[in-house]
């Protein structure tokens, strides 16, 4: 039976709850400058600077609490360090942590993550009940690395799909709180295979990837108050992922996010929710769907995706990477102010206007969905500069480049039943939902007996 969404927030209010109860029993600490004589000295451009990776390991080793003080230097470091189940790390305002130039593995994780990548993770030896709570964590990055050039697990990148700051999978309660992330060149947090899980107050500066990035096998996910610049999704939910992007697949379950608030001067307004199916080594497939989930309180952002997006793929060779639609249920999206100025795809087709292939919504639907409730959005569309705008496609998309296609235009999907309630578009009520809802088709677009899809929505409904 389908939650309500006060079902949906009462459920994961009480989680939130019983995880800060599990932080708070927690009494064995210690401050970090307890242990400076396990510093060394590095040097960080050309300035001989202090070291704290060594320090900050053996203080986690040895107390559940770790206090990071205030200093007018950042505390450098030069490698990960690992934390344990049962800590809590607490640093407070002046204390800013920055991985040293040079770096490429990432800054924190917890004890026994694993990669799910081949095959599913087996929760061995899951860990539990990590808070990290303040403080400025920053790279030394000034731009995007790139995958496995930024942000790997190890020197070695033997799980190929990370690319983060900070990993957190295979775990049982985790909580971040009142954090500034800065010049991330990955993502800044990177989670899957995790459950009860409270993210609180963050910010982004001048962050080049996805913000808070989420992948399969997730569930009871509470999130309020994302904020600030990031290159990529503010708030990523991809329970399907492409192989440099996750290490764990699988579906969501019971997610809450709500003010989420994007700066005038982030490089991609969009958030990413992505079902999909996945294939492991053996041939065997997961649906990594997506259920019970709540977003509000948007604002800054232009488009939300969710649809199926597999890497590139060659059009003469037709072998886009195996994967197939996934499945949601019972989405809801709340109190968002949507401006749709320009395509977030603002490329080939889209910005040609090209009357198959161009329309673009708000909402771009590209998963089997049976319900999905609209409430209280505020779009603005511009008819007049982006004839093929509207409120909502459901279908495939489309874009050649260069003898590759981007996206996945042989998707073909569903929308069992659509709940428009208090939707306004240009400040006018939608009462005519044929004018905002886009069906898309494809038919046979590259004349290859492949290339074809269609997207139907099946009721919807005007509350």
């Amino acid at each position: 039976m389908r939650k309500t969404q006060e079902q949906i927030r009462r459920a994961l209010t009480e989680m939130k709850q019983q995880q800060e109860h599990r932080s708070a029993q927690l009494t064995d600490g210690c401050s970090l400058l307890d242990y400076a004589h396990r510093t060394r000295r590095g040097v960080q451009n050309g300035t001989e600077v202090t070291v704290w990776t060594d320090a900050l390991q053996q203080a986690v080793n040895d107390h559940e609490i770790v206090r990071i003080p205030a200093a007018v230097e950042p505390y450098y470091m030069d490698g990960t360090v690992v934390i344990p189940s049962n800590r809590r790390i607490e640093a407070a305002d002046g204390a800013e942590i920055c991985q040293m130039a040079g770096v490429q593995v990432l800054l924190l994780r917890n004890e026994h993550t694993q990669d799910g990548t081949h095959m599913p993770v087996s929760g061995k030896d899951r860990d539990e009940n990590i808070t990290i709570i303040g403080g400025r964590w920053e790279e030394s990055y000034r731009a995007r690395a790139g995958y496995g050039r930024s942000g790997k697990y190890d020197e070695q990148r033997s799980f190929y799909g990370v690319s983060t700051c900070m990993l957190f999978n295979n775990i049982t309660g985790v909580m971040l709180k009142n954090m500034t992330f800065a010049h991330t060149a990955g993502f800044s947090v990177q989670m899957g295979d995790i459950s009860d899980v409270v993210i609180e107050e963050i910010t982004f500066c001048e962050c080049y990837a996805d913000g808070i990035h989420l992948n399969g096998n997730t569930e009871r996910v509470w999130i309020h108050g994302l904020s600030g610049s990031t290159g990529d999704d503010l708030l990523a939910l991809n329970m399907y992922d492409w192989l440099d992007s996750s290490v764990n697949f699988g579906p969501g379950r019971m997610i809450w996010a709500e003010g989420l608030n994007a700066s005038p001067d982030s490089r991609y307004k969009a958030l990413r929710i992505e079902p999909g199916m996945y294939y492991y080594a053996d041939g065997t497939s997961v649906d990594c769907g997506l259920y019970d989930m709540v977003i509000r309180q948007i604002r800054g952002v232009r488009n939300i995706k969710l649809y199926l997006q597999t890497p590139p793929y060659d059009i003469a060779a037709k072998n886009p990477e195996r994967s197939g639609v996934g499945s949601a249920d019972n989405l809801f999206f709340e109190d968002m102010e949507l401006n749709l100025d320009y395509p977030a795809d603002h490329f080939g087709p889209y910005k040609a206007k090209d009357p198959v292939r161009g329309w673009f919504g708000a909402f771009e639907v590209g998963a089997n969905i049976g319900r999905l409730t609209l409430k209280n959005i505020r779009l603005t569309l511009y008819p007049d500069r982006q004839p093929l705008s509207c409120l909502m496609t459901v279908g495939p998309k489309s874009t050649p480049l260069n003898g590759r296609e981007i996206f996945d235009p042989y998707v073909s999907c569903r929308l069992d039943t659509l709940v428009l309630s208090g939707v306004t578009v240009n400040g006018l009520p939608v009462t005519e939902q044929e004018k905002y809802v886009q069906e898309i088709v494809f038919d046979d677009l590259y004349g290859d007996g492949f290339s074809s899809g269609r997207g139907e929505v099946g009721e919807i409904i005007l509350d």
